[in-house]
């Protein structure tokens, strides 16, 4: 089975989570078949309903400030404000939900499950960490900052902005080209576009002290983390690895090597079949881009081969 026998890279795009099959009409497809974009979705949604109804206690828990994340190395919360959402209006919410929705499945796809994941946080992490940092130069160095924001170390930070900029900035990377119609105003950009505007703005408003300075200083942090990170996405391999060592070498199936290469005695016992499966696998938990030369070139040469093999001679 070659990849292009795969659902996940043919040319449609994938069905994520809940889909319509056709003449089968609406159907559910199984949790494990969701994308980590639609789980941020529903865990966003999920945590906003729990916090507006039954559970206001936890913006007091999980809210970003200089005082709650610096001063009393409450950490955790550069990763639990971003879960967290305006309580008085739904389109702080909604807003960045579709961004999310809109942008987040090209950046999965590019990166893997897992990376993505890693990515989606980190950016959000660097919208914290800046935020903290303008905080600090306007109350401990007494930095000039516009907006009295910035002179409050216990002004509270909430928000899944700065991981959605970071998204729509590592689009600009991936598919600077792609047009986006806009909602508001109602005009078609390039990709690369719309994400330098929204970061020019961002900028703008954090330097002219605007009535959201620290969702501003969040914003920014957010786009530049998305930026490099997006470049440089090696580096996220290491962030879940509370779990295990990613540094690890693996086989292509994904067991760990304790050895060195095997003989090639038993290198040649290995079916062609389950090295591509292995790469196959690969391609789909962390993206195509995470295949090496020789990974790339072993694909090829199979797709050739079957291609060559189910289409009849050439002419």
């Amino acid at each position: 089975m070659g990849i292009y026998d795969r659902s996940y890279y043919r040319d449609e795009p994938p069905r994520r989570g809940v889909s319509g099959g056709g003449s089968g009409g609406f159907r559910f497809r199984g949790f494990s078949a969701w994308s980590v974009t639609t789980w941020l979705i529903v865990v966003n949604i999920a945590i906003h309903v729990l916090a507006t109804t039954v559970l206001p206690q936890l913006y007091n828990w999980g809210h970003f400030s200089t005082y709650t994340g610096f001063q009393r190395l409450e950490v955790w919360r550069l990763v639990t404000f971003q879960f967290l959402h305006s309580s008085g209006s739904i389109w702080h919410l909604a807003f960045n939900m579709f961004g999310l929705y809109m942008f987040g499945g090209i950046v999965e796809d590019t990166l893997g499950r897992r990376k993505y994941l890693a990515f989606y946080l980190v950016c959000g992490v660097f919208g914290g960490l800046l935020y903290l940092v303008l905080n600090l130069l306007g109350v401990v160095f007494h930095v000039n900052l516009p907006g009295v924001l910035f002179s409050d170390v216990k002004t509270p930070l909430i928000g899944a902005s700065a991981g959605v900029f970071g998204i729509i900035m590592a689009c600009a990377y991936i598919a600077p080209k792609m047009t986006v119609r806009l909602l508001f105003p109602p005009i078609a950009l390039t990709m690369r576009t719309m994400a330098y505007a929204y970061m020019g703005l961002a900028v703008f408003n954090l330097l002219t002290g605007g009535n959201n300075a620290g969702g501003d200083a969040a914003h920014v942090g957010g786009a530049l983390a998305g930026a490099y990170f997006i470049r440089h996405s090696h580096l996220l391999l290491d962030f879940f690895d509370i779990f295990g060592d990613s540094r690890k070498k693996k086989r292509p199936g994904g067991a760990p090597a304790t050895r060195a290469k095997p003989s090639a005695a038993k290198r040649r016992r290995v079916s062609e079949e389950a090295r591509i499966d292995a790469i196959l696998t690969k391609v789909k938990d962390e993206g195509i881009g995470s295949l090496t030369a020789k990974e790339k070139k072993l694909l090829a040469r199979d797709t050739e081969r079957r291609r060559g093999g189910t289409g009849g001679g050439g002419g």
